[in-house]
């Protein structure tokens, strides 16, 4: 009898054993250690700029300055020019491109560099001027205005500076030398010689012995034209 129980309470048992069995099957499995790559550890590993400003760029080469363009010979000196609104207009240029512009009360002074057929003007007070200039036969344009050279210095050819032979009197000629002096000749023989001087549209002539004469003149296209109170006279370029 007691056999029989037993073995009746073993097949009570038998079920729910396996029945835990079959549950623990359908169970999720515990959870497994994260697998880290070698990469991932590199990363982590790697320390971070401080400062997270980027790599150095390369150094910058650093181009030399163009050389200097040397100021042209024919621009030095002084020059003159006139104008019916500012009058007298004086510019001196000197070898190493300095500068200085008078007119009146007006007086500026600077640096000037040439570009070509471009000049600029650079003054002292930092204010600049480019304009367009140009040499014939001693004369400079310059800004739309005529200067004559008003000095007998090197550095170009007075505006003047030749030999002219009268149109009224074509026996009469006028030579000008680049020393300042002047010869007047008539009919071969010489009449007169002394020194001259130019200020502006002013010509003066300093005959040797004699009382200096003073005429408005002008140069144009290859024609020296003097006004006195004594009338006008025209010479024409012959050398």
């Amino acid at each position: 009898m007691i056999a029989k129980v037993r073995i009746h309470h073993l097949f009570l048992v038998i079920p729910v054993i396996a029945g835990m069995l079959v549950a623990g099957c359908g169970s999720t499995p515990p959870p497994q250690p994260a697998v880290t790559s070698t990469s991932d550890v590199a990363s982590s590993t790697t320390p971070a700029d401080p400062t997270g400003s980027a790599a150095p760029a390369e150094p910058t080469r650093s181009v030399p300055p163009a050389p200097a363009t040397p100021f042209p010979a024919e621009l030095v000196g002084e020059w003159s020019a006139s104008t019916s609104k500012s009058g007298l207009l004086e510019l001196v240029l000197t070898a190493d491109g300095g500068f200085r512009q008078l007119s009146g009360t007006f007086d500026w002074r600077g640096k000037a560099t040439v570009k070509g057929a471009r000049i600029t003007f650079t003054g002292v007070d930092g204010k600049s001027s480019t304009e367009d200039w140009s040499i014939s036969g001693g004369t400079l344009t310059l800004a739309g205005l005529t200067y004559l050279k008003a000095d007998a210095g090197a550095g170009g050819a007075l505006a003047l500076a030749g030999s002219w032979m009268g149109m009224d009197d074509i026996f009469e000629t006028l030579t000008f030398s680049e020393n300042g002096t002047y010869k007047r000749e008539r009919d071969g023989g010489t009449t007169a010689i002394g020194s001259f001087k130019v200020q502006g549209d002013k010509l003066t002539l300093q005959p040797a012995g004699g009382a200096p004469t003073t005429a408005d003149f002008s140069v144009a296209d290859a024609i020296l034209t003097l006004k006195t109170s004594a009338g006008t006279v025209q010479y024409v370029r012959s050398s």
